[in-house]
């Protein structure tokens, strides 16, 4: 008995498992726009199968904000019909760099928002210190006051000082401070205060150590313009600030901010103290001969339920605890040596005290 099997061939037009490649027409028709503006496609560095075209790199020397030059390169990426995602990547010569990113149905406009944002605007300078912005070019409807436009949003910032990285997430969400992350770099790790931001303000909160870094957050404003703003310029006085105190003995930080550094302390005490007030008035409510149908007993009567709902409806939870007294830093250096616990140029006790 001899048993046929047969196959059937694949069906025409079945889906298939990946981005269709870009041909070369289509790269020809893509790369228009750009060529017209002076800039030329890098096929070497494509790549047609992923749909992703690569520009060759411009170069902005001597540009005033960010103090030296800095290299341009244009990533154009087509996933599907009518869908264009362009990024401008500004790096400086450390290899810090700074993305803006963009997404529309129009290659060519896109091309001319990107261009409409200057440069230096990405990579600026302060204290010395060079800060990389990432942004996000969003689509505005148009409003009675504002025809439609594109509003340039502010996601991330990151910048370099004394040994170490400082950075910013601003993809917090309307209304959420946004995110602060110190670390050391390579294997180094940090011995810092944690009010080392919190001395700046209030909108400030203490660091928290997680492993290697620390972690903190900024109050910024809660809609846009106004939060990309404010976060630029929280983030260039937290720069500067760290610059400066990095460059300084551990044991003139305590000097310099003692009178807020206390303000801290009872900022940080505020929680603790609202508890302990609730629970020494309770008892004081017998005093008071209420009715059973007032106002005011209900209230007194539903108030825990009232203070943990009105907690999980603040925009940050807040911290119970006891904060530290402060006090002076004594020590030559703030950075701990490749995790082993030494130290590169002694001892730093009570550095992370708050």
């Amino acid at each position: 008995m001899v048993r046929i099997v047969v196959t059937p061939p694949a069906a025409v037009g079945a889906e298939s498992s990946g981005p269709i490649p870009l041909t070369h027409h289509q790269i020809l028709e893509l790369v228009a726009p750009f060529s017209r503006r002076g800039r030329q496609v890098d096929l070497a560095a494509s790549d047609r199968a992923l749909r992703r075209l690569n520009f060759k790199p411009v170069s902005h020397p001597n540009l005033p904000l960010a103090g030296e030059a800095l290299t341009e390169s244009l990533i154009l990426e087509h996933p599907e019909a009518d869908q264009f995602r362009l990024r401008r990547i500004l790096t400086d010569d450390s290899g810090l760099s700074s993305t803006l990113e963009i997404e529309g149905t129009d290659a060519g406009l896109l091309l001319e928002q990107v261009e409409a944002i200057a440069v230096e605007r990405q990579i600026i300078a302060v204290e010395g210190v060079h800060i990389a912005r990432s942004y996000r070019l969003q689509p505005v409807a148009a409003s009675e006051h504002r025809p439609a436009h594109w509003r340039l949003q502010l996601t991330t910032a990151e910048a370099r000082a004394e040994g170490t990285v400082l950075t910013l997430n601003a993809k917090t969400g309307r209304k959420m401070p946004a995110d602060i992350e110190l670390d050391g770099e390579a294997e180094q790790r940090l011995q810092v205060p944690a009010d080392l931001f919190a001395v700046l303000g209030w909108d400030w909160r203490p660091l928290r150590p997680l492993g290697k870094f620390w972690r903190g957050s900024v109050r910024i404003a809660a809609d846009e313009p106004q939060r990309t703003a404010d976060a630029e310029s929280k983030f260039s006085q937290a720069v500067s600030h760290l610059a400066k105190t990095l460059r300084s003995d551990p044991a003139d930080f305590h000097a310099r901010w003692q009178s807020a550094r206390w303000r801290v302390t009872f900022q940080r005490a505020i929680p603790v103290l609202i508890g302990i007030g609730l629970m020494g008035s309770a008892p004081l409510i017998q005093l008071f001969s209420l009715e059973n149908a007032s106002l005011a007993r209900m209230l007194i009567f539903h108030a825990p339920p009232m203070l943990l709902i009105g907690i999980f409806m603040m925009r940050e939870l807040p911290v119970i605890e006891i904060p530290p007294m402060p006090r002076r830093l004594v020590g030559r250096d703030w950075i701990i040596d490749d995790g082993k616990g030494r130290l590169e140029g002694g001892s730093v006790p009570g550095a992370e005290a708050g």
